[in-house]
């Protein structure tokens, strides 16, 4: 009789112990896509769409909004979707700091470039996945590893002075279907 009871108890035991590994890891996988897909629709619907730039033009602290980490960067976002191909990210970088970052559907960031390591202040990325042919597309080649994601420039801004120029820099951005 102590036996079945023990077998029983170690059953329970493994049956709860797998159960509680198996819906944690699916927690952890699939919370951060949740999160991105949230963040990727806000950006879309902010820029009209997918593929298509969304800019902050405001400088500094905002009220009644999030705080931003970095009140100072001022950024441009674009949520991209590559299921109907390659997209061109093209445009010049800010003279006091630039950078470009790119997040995959896990939130993990697989791409991040700044002013200093581009040759010069002119940038053009093809954002694809690894089955497109970018060869043609020209644009340095830039590999997701899942078809939709998160764009980021950040510009930094010295003082609401620089906005004027910060603005004329994001309307030349380009962020579009290849």
């Amino acid at each position: 009789m102590l036996n079945r009871f023990l077998v029983y108890v170690l059953g329970a035991i493994v049956l709860a112990t797998a159960t509680f590994m198996l819906t944690r890891n699916l927690v952890i996988s699939q919370a951060p896509v949740k999160v991105m897909s949230t963040i990727e629709t806000r950006i879309a619907a902010g820029a009209g769409g997918w593929n298509a730039c969304f800019h902050n033009q405001v400088y500094g602290p905002r009220a009644n909004a999030a705080r931003r980490a970095n009140p100072d960067s001022i950024i441009s976002s674009m949520a991209y979707d590559l299921s109907d191909g390659p997209v061109r990210i093209s445009g010049e970088t800010w003279p006091r700091y630039w950078s470009i970052s790119f997040y995959q559907q896990n939130s993990d960031n697989f791409f991040v470039m700044n002013d200093q390591e581009l040759p010069d202040r002119t940038f053009d990325f093809v954002l694809a996945l690894d089955s497109h042919e970018t060869g043609a597309l020209g644009g340095t080649p830039i590999i997701s590893p899942t078809a939709k994601g998160i764009m980021l420039i950040r510009r930094f801004a010295a003082d609401s002075d620089d906005m004027p120029g910060i603005i004329a820099n994001q309307e030349a951005l380009t962020c579009a279907p290849a």
